[in-house]
């Protein structure tokens, strides 16, 4: 039996259908890729639908039939690239290897999309503060599915004694924490490969030397080192 961390986040419940013509094949993915270049040129309390049917290369009528306002368009965006991590995320943690080697996957996994999909971080960033009532629920449920994931990969690591015995689900928090920070704080000179093996090797083995390692935990008990 799959167990909940396993199960798929449950899909969002599709908008009421409009009437009118049928939808235009691509044309929702055309209209949410110039979407994401106007939220993250302008504030949200900026941008006007018209705008939004300018830059998408429709009429604001025809925008209209596929989203409410642009709200709605802004959270499509959000929850589009949200749904898409997970997926990915979840197809890693599903391969077979062991647990250490899931974690890297997973990184990988992360930052490769925000490193593609740069403009999809930017909005991420700016919307967590505006989330409010069901738009943040929804969120955080979102995020929440996220994180489970990865404190699943590390339960495992822990059963397989590739990890040590602590809160992984703090300990999953703490290294989507790490992703974040390092993607936005990232210069154009940094490259995947080298930033994603310096995360994995600071979660997995953190940055002290033996030597700093005793003196921390000589800290943390109160002694001298």
């Amino acid at each position: 039996m799959t167990s909940p961390a396993r199960r798929s986040l449950p899909p969002v419940k599709a908008p009421p259908r409009r009437r009118g013509r049928p939808p235009t094949a691509g044309l929702r993915e055309v209209i949410l890729a110039a979407a994401a270049r106007v939220f993250t040129e302008r504030e949200f309390h900026e941008v006007k639908m018209d705008d939004l049917a300018r830059a998408s290369g429709v009429g604001k009528g025809t925008l209209y039939r596929y989203f409410r306002g642009k709200r709605e368009l802004y959270l499509a965006l959000v929850f589009d690239g949200l749904d898409r991590l997970h997926a990915e995320v979840e197809r890693e943690v599903e391969r077979p290897g062991p647990p250490a080697r899931k974690v890297e996957r997973s990184v990988r996994c992360i930052l490769g999309l925000f490193w593609e999909r740069h403009l999809f971080f930017t909005l991420l960033h700016r919307g967590e503060a505006r989330g409010q009532g069901a738009d943040a629920e929804e969120w955080a449920r979102r995020r929440t599915g996220l994180a489970r994931l990865l404190a699943q990969v590390l339960d495992e690591g822990v059963a397989a004694g590739q990890v040590r015995a602590l809160d992984t689900r703090l300990a999953a928090e703490m290294l989507l924490g790490m992703l974040r920070a390092v993607n936005r704080f990232r210069s154009p000179q940094d490259r995947l490969e080298t930033t994603v093996r310096a995360v994995v090797e600071t979660f997995l083995c953190g940055v002290g030397t033996p030597a700093g390692r005793r003196a921390a935990l000589a800290g943390l008990s109160g002694r001298r080192p």
